[in-house]
């Protein structure tokens, strides 16, 4: 990742513009500006079409639905005071992700492997199995999937 400072009032992100990279916020904060479904980036009455807005705070990451879904930015975000935010690439972030994903992927096949009940199913159908899999927390605190 790369520090990059922005100035007050700088689009960090600009809605309907190509992702390239995702942010993290190191200091200061910035607001999102949501636009109605539909909106063309290029509207001259954008401002009109603003649906809500909302303050982030240092810490706070973003960017990542433009890369994720291969999409145009779906929102803007503007600094509202002088910022710092670490970048990172796209395509690194997306093989962070895949990677990410097939690691748990794998972990959660090998469970499903130690059970007797799933040993009749090939290795398509566990994978199958295990992308319907969720997380949940117990009353007692503890998280299973």
């Amino acid at each position: 990742m790369k520090p990059e400072k922005f100035s007050a009032g700088q689009n960090l992100i600009t809605y309907g513009d190509e992702g390239t990279h995702y942010y993290i916020l190191a200091k200061g904060s910035v607001k999102v500006i949501v636009y109605e479904p539909g909106t063309d980036a290029k509207d001259p009455e954008l401002a009109s079409k603003v649906k809500f807005t909302k303050e982030m705070p240092e810490g706070a990451g973003f960017g990542e639905l433009a890369l994720i879904y291969n999409d145009k930015r779906s929102a803007t975000i503007e600094a509202l005071e002088d910022c710092e935010a670490y970048t990172l690439d796209g395509l690194l972030f997306k093989k962070i992700i895949i990677e990410s994903s097939m690691k748990k992927r794998t972990s959660h096949a090998g469970f499903l492997n130690s059970i007797k009940l799933f040993e009749s199913l090939d290795k398509a159908q566990k994978l199958r199995l295990v992308d319907g899999l969720q997380t949940v927390k117990t009353e007692a605190g503890k998280f299973v999937f």
